[in-house]
């Protein structure tokens, strides 16, 4: 075992002698590329929108049940006559049914709504890296690059595909800067706005 080890680990050093080889945090360079930040803001618009929408379906939902509950009790008041309450209990079997289908119209939007966010979100990290991927392979090319191994990448138990790599190989810096040229400062003021937030996030 010792001597297959020994021969595995002998190619693998000759092999990294004749190839050159970098890394990159593909996620890192995701999350700060200044397209991503834009599309990020669009979200963060879509999603308040959503979330105003749904709680008014919430208010009304509330309202109504409410108000079922109320002509349910009014039905059964002894201060009123049969006449009222067979009334009221008629109002409340109607609002029952309002209720039932507002009910229905707020879970078939929290549906809808999640399966739209989700195609959105594919669709969207598809486009940004295929843009990504562009730079990287001309990087590589001019470069006289033969492998690039992704830092960010984890294995299905979460674990770091890569264990360890030489700060000096990583191009993550670079490539960074190509995809943001001529948007350093607008990049620059959204990550100070994003840690700012995220500090007083956690000072609450």
């Amino acid at each position: 075992m010792k001597k297959i080890a020994l021969i595995f680990l002998l190619s693998f050093a000759s092999i990294s002698q004749a190839t050159e080889i970098a890394t990159l945090d593909m996620n890192h360079v995701f999350e700060n590329y200044f397209r991503t930040i834009i599309e990020n803001e669009k979200l963060g618009k879509q999603k308040d929108i959503v979330q105003s929408t749904l709680k008014g379906l919430n208010e009304k939902v509330y309202k109504l049940q409410s108000d079922y509950q109320q002509l349910m009790r009014d039905s059964m008041n002894p201060g009123l006559t049969e006449e009222a309450r067979l009334r009221k209990k008629e109002e409340a079997e109607a609002m029952a049914t309002q209720g039932q289908t507002a009910l229905n119209n707020l879970k078939m939007f929290q549906k809808e709504t999640q399966q739209k966010a989700a195609k959105q979100r594919k669709t969207r990290t598809t486009a940004l890296t295929s843009e990504i991927q562009k730079v990287v392979d001309k990087y590589a090319k001019e470069h006289k690059l033969d492998l690039i191994i992704d830092e960010s990448g984890k294995s299905i138990n979460g674990i770091n595909n890569l264990i360890f790599s030489n700060p000096e190989l990583s191009i993550t810096t670079e490539i960074l800067k190509i995809v943001n040229l001529g948007q350093e400062e607008f990049v620059a003021k959204k990550l100070a706005e994003r840690k700012a937030a995220a500090t007083e996030a956690t000072q609450k």
